[in-house]
């Protein structure tokens, strides 16, 4: 007997076999979930950028009215290498009640939930008080850079939607809040020469590493400053540098060092308050020093991406529709970035919440418990009553 848990596996194994890593095209997984849809009768809508190489898919089952949830998950993966995985990472492998699988559970077990859920929907669709709608986004995990274009593209389709679900691997625990965050590169150009012969040369690591101390002292300076009212750990907006890159030999002045860092703000700080701090610095103390032995160094600090904080909201409707539908557990927050921000900003409700585990994501040999899938198709169960019975 061909059950709606095989029917998801099936989609999940198809779901994986696309390699849909970051920062790479996702057209042709948004193409087979397109085709999917519109085999049982809906209409899709994408969001493609200028390029044409990533894209968003937007779709809606049930009655053209405001209101309703959507389901979102986001079709990119993190990175796969062989080390460590038993198997190609890019083919489901279903062992003991786990389906292994890059993406598995961070989030193609949840689309695969959702598009398993599509025939129930359908067969619902001319009783529906109100709509369910799909929204599956790219490049979530390098900086939600599809979710960042839903508000824009809801108010240009007149889509107002009460609710978001954001199908992260929770283990079916609500969060209803998360941090921002600012991720930045900083260039430090300066001049090449013998380390023997230091004089008049701009050692660019010199320079790195006293921006990097700046950096430093203002994440100590908030660190010391905690929010004691907030439910966020750590309660404060943190600071990190994560990678340097610099420099040729020992025995070179560098010339060029180049370092990664980050700003995870509360949602309620604005981090380019911190970044201004940083530039004012850069261009105050040591820009003027620098160009001082050499018209061409320069410091440039670039702004890679900038997700905002998701705002707890522990009443809010999509918190009372998890907490009516399958748990009672209070309301909690994450210190990490989810496609959540950008549907709140929108003016959608939105609760993180989904299948799998957070322990899970992001690992060798990544995987989902076939138990997990069948809370989601539960919960997904719930939902569909609740569509049927809204007023």
């Amino acid at each position: 007997m061909y059950t709606r848990l095989e029917r998801t596996i099936d989609l999940l194994a198809d779901l994986v076999a696309y390699p849909t890593v970051s920062g790479e095209p996702n057209g042709a997984i948004i193409s087979y979930i397109k085709t999917y849809l519109e085999l049982h009768g809906i209409d899709v809508l994408l969001d493609i950028t200028d390029d044409g190489q990533q894209m968003n898919l937007f779709a809606t089952i049930g009655p053209a009215v405001d209101g309703g949830i959507i389901l979102s998950g986001h079709t990119d993966v993190v990175p796969a290498s062989s080390e460590g995985w038993q198997s190609d990472p890019f083919v489901l492998r279903r062992n003991q009640g786990k389906l292994y699988g890059r993406g598995a559970v961070d989030m193609k077990g949840f689309i695969a939930i959702a598009l398993a859920m599509v025939p129930e929907f359908v067969a619902a669709r001319k009783r529906l008080k109100i709509p369910v709608h799909l929204a599956f986004t790219f490049d979530e995990e390098v900086g939600c850079f599809g979710s960042a274009r839903m508000p824009d593209f809801l108010a240009r389709n007149g889509i107002s939607a009460e609710i978001a679900i954001i199908g992260e691997p929770t283990e079916m625990r609500p969060f209803i809040g998360h941090k921002g965050g600012m991720e930045l590169s900083a260039e430090i150009t300066g001049t090449s020469g013998h380390a023997s012969k230091p004089a008049g040369e701009v050692n660019a690591i010199f320079y790195a590493a006293r921006l990097i101390g700046f950096i430093n002292q203002k994440a100590q300076d908030l660190a010391r400053k905690p929010d004691l009212n907030s439910p966020f750990d750590p309660p404060y907006t943190s600071i990190s540098v994560g990678l340097v890159n610099g420099g040729e030999a020992r025995n070179v002045i560098p010339a060029f060092c180049q370092f990664d860092w980050e700003i995870r703000p509360l949602p309620d700080v604005d981090p380019h308050l911190i970044l201004g701090d940083v530039r004012a610095f850069a261009d105050g103390v040591l820009l003027p020093e620098m160009r001082a032995l050499s018209s061409e160094a320069n410091i440039v600090l670039k702004i890679v991406s900038d997700v905002p904080g998701m705002e707890a909201r522990p009443t809010s409707p999509a918190a009372e529709l998890v907490a009516r539908l399958w748990t009672n557990e209070k309301p909690s927050v994450v210190s990490f970035g989810t496609d959540g921000a950008y549907f709140q900003k929108a003016g959608v409700e939105t609760i993180v919440f989904g299948p799998g585990g957070m322990a899970q994501m992001h690992q060798p040999n990544e995987h989902i418990e076939e138990a997990s899938i069948e809370q989601g198709l539960q919960f997904l169960d719930r939902v569909l009553d609740h569509l049927d019975s809204a007023k």
